[in-house]
């Protein structure tokens, strides 16, 4: 019974991240499938100016090519299989919906020289972190530092993928607001805590 009992447990957030790993493969794999709705999709400067807000979300569902695509969604499927394990995925969510576009004005803001922007490795930083900080224990904190190495070293020499020039200012706006949000959150979880603490709760 014990056996049943975490096995049910750990299938219902299995099924919730699978249902939101699909969701976001979808809209990758249709605007790649069909260049009309990559167009619309993308985070474009003059487009936010025009009132066209939805892209602050869809501009970090849109992939280069299939490659950058399938590597940005590995990513998220085990930031998702982290975060379900820790019964994290509804905060995981809302830091995504939040966080998208957020770190899109931030990207718009910051750089003025960028007219477009595609992709979600920006946001997996940001989740990446606070997964991590969660879970705490030496291994995660030993992979965030070497995230914050990664992100020193993109700041220094840049990086580039299959020709194109990728946006690290995105990494690092990520990370910065996944800290945020983990600093934060357990500033609140530990005041929510004390109430309770104090009852003999």
């Amino acid at each position: 019974m014990v056996g049943t009992g975490l096995v049910a447990g750990w299938r219902r957030p299995a099924v919730a991240a699978s249902l939101i790993l699909l969701v976001v493969a979808l809209a990758s794999a249709s605007a790649l499938r069909w260049p009309g709705l990559a167009d619309v999709m993308v985070l474009d400067r003059g487009c936010v100016a025009g009132r066209q807000w939805w892209r602050l979300w869809s501009g970090h569902l849109l992939h280069l090519d299939s490659t950058h695509a399938l590597l940005n969604l590995a990513a998220l499927a085990v930031i998702l299989v982290l975060a379900a394990r820790q019964r994290m995925l509804g905060e995981v969510a809302a830091a995504a919906l939040l966080g998208m576009p957020l770190l899109s004005l931030g990207l718009l803001w910051l750089d003025p020289a960028l007219d477009w922007y595609a992709g979600l490795s920006g946001l997996l930083h940001g989740l990446l972190v606070i997964v991590l900080a969660r879970r705490g224990g030496a291994v995660a904190w030993l992979l965030l530092g070497l995230l914050a190495l990664k992100l020193l070293h993109e700041w220094r020499f840049g990086s580039h993928w299959e020709g194109w020039v990728v946006i690290t200012l995105a990494h690092r706006l990520g990370a910065a607001g996944g800290t945020l949000w983990a600093v934060v959150g357990g500033w609140l979880a530990r005041q929510a805590r004390q109430p309770m603490a104090r009852q003999g709760v």
